[in-house]
């Protein structure tokens, strides 16, 4: 309704559709029924969602194409040009998964369409996810919810960690990130390079940050949301990295479109394994948005895990021959240069944009520019405060935790100072989540 007051009724056609759909899935008296149900309710969801997301681009590129071969003048294409509804990708896939758990027989069909409105409205996740699954989130709605003081604490905590992930790293690095791209041209290679990195850490801390505070906000009402991150930029390879970055997504495609393809596929051996994963890939591409630059960032990951796929008893055979500190470290941080390399292509526009910035960062010359001490200080030190939790939790080290110290004072200490690091490093005018265009 912020963008436009009739979307309301897009939602609500959305809830209701499914909601008889899955009752009508498990009440039918044969597979035949079911399958027609099921192929219904996936027609409503990906039809919405491809008239206001993917319409544009699928015509201008089939019309592009007529020209092309002379068929058609490109001038004459029938555009519609509506603004996306906020949040229809996240909570169209999360009712495509609910019939579709459905139809599995995984869950039952839920009768209460309050409840599965709220299931698919409850407005911490309704934006930017995560994706819920409808056998963990319906559940919780069926207990009985009171006030608890723990709860409330907990979810302070975590939003107040997803405020500093937001405010002073993401938001920060944004400002010096912006003002390279724009002027790119007139920057050294080492300036995009470090620009380049730091946005990697941008991504990082602007989504996770948005899920610490949707599920920090969660938990103070007594509801526990999926996670969404598991110490994505500590992967020790691309197919890790993807257990562990936007896991809702990654675990929902993994669910329900890789492993049913390999299944059926099975016959095909590896080459099964690698159809699955170049389907699936361009499907999370394609899901950031309605651009040929997020089907080859899709297109890329897909490669990269085939290649992790077929060189599996390779690399083993390395990895027995190097110090296992040194081969995982290297791991770690080849696969955040990869990252860093394939978000250049995603966060351009075309495939010309993506190029000129990597030539750019072997060709310019000239000195690192980082605007003044204090600028690059800032950032420096919201990428460290933000990584020594994650390698404390990843590798187990640090003993002493401020985080989760039993010390209630020296607790209440550290998230005092948080909050003043906030307001004394924050970024308070900066731009929306960067997800949210998603």
């Amino acid at each position: 309704m912020y963008v436009k007051v009739e979307y309301i009724f897009i939602i609500l056609f959305i809830i209701v559709a499914n909601y008889l759909i899955g009752i009508k899935i498990e009440k039918a008296h044969n597979k035949r029924m079911q399958i027609f149900f099921l192929n219904l309710s996936v027609f409503v969801n990906l039809g919405i969602l491809i008239f206001f997301k993917y319409w544009d681009f699928l015509i201008s590129n089939f019309f592009n194409f007529l020209g092309f071969i002379h068929l058609q003048s490109a001038t004459s294409i029938p555009l519609i040009e509506v603004a996306l509804p906020l949040g229809l990708s996240y909570y169209i896939f999360q009712t495509i998964g609910y019939t579709l758990d459905v139809y599995r027989g995984s869950i039952k069909a839920e009768k209460n369409l309050c409840q599965f409105s709220l299931f698919t409205l409850f407005f911490p996740k309704l934006l930017v996810g995560p994706i819920e699954r409808a056998n963990h989130f319906l559940p919780q709605l069926k207990k009985e919810i009171s006030f608890e003081k723990e709860n409330i604490i907990e979810g302070a905590k975590r939003i107040a960690w997803g405020l500093f992930k937001k405010l002073v790293v993401a938001d920060r690095i944004s400002l010096y990130h912006t003002t390279i791209m724009v002027s790119s041209e007139n920057q050294s290679g080492q300036t995009i390079l470090l620009a380049c990195i730091l946005y990697t850490f941008q991504v990082y801390a602007d989504f996770s940050g948005y899920t610490d505070i949707a599920l920090g906000t969660a938990k103070m009402f007594g509801f526990d949301l999926m996670e969404n991150f598991k110490r994505p930029l500590l992967a020790k390879n691309v197919s890790d990295f993807w257990r562990r970055w936007h896991i809702s997504l990654s675990s929902w495609v993994n669910d329900y479109i890789f492993n049913p393809i390999v299944l059926k596929r099975r016959d095909w051996g590896n080459w099964g394994v690698f159809y699955g994963l170049l389907i699936s890939f361009v499907v999370i591409g394609i899901w950031h948005g309605a651009s040929w630059n997020y089907v080859l960032f899709g297109l890329l990951q897909a490669m990269a895990i085939i290649y992790e796929v077929g060189t599996k008893k390779a690399r083993k055979k390395i990895a027995k021959k190097i110090p296992l500190s040194i081969y995982n470290n290297v791991s770690i941080l080849f696969t955040f240069l990869f990252v860093t390399f394939s978000l250049i292509i995603f966060q351009s526009t075309t495939l010309n944009d993506a190029t000129i910035i990597i030539k750019r960062i072997f060709s310019n010359s000239g000195e690192l520019f980082y605007d003044k001490p204090s600028t690059l200080l800032f950032m420096l030190i919201g990428c460290g405060i933000m990584m020594i939790g994650d390698v404390r939790m990843e590798f187990k080290v640090f003993r002493f935790s401020v985080l989760s110290n039993k010390n209630w004072f020296v607790q209440q200490i550290f998230y005092a100072c948080l909050l003043i690091y906030i307001l004394m490093a924050g970024v308070f005018d900066g731009g929306q989540f960067i997800y949210f265009s998603f």
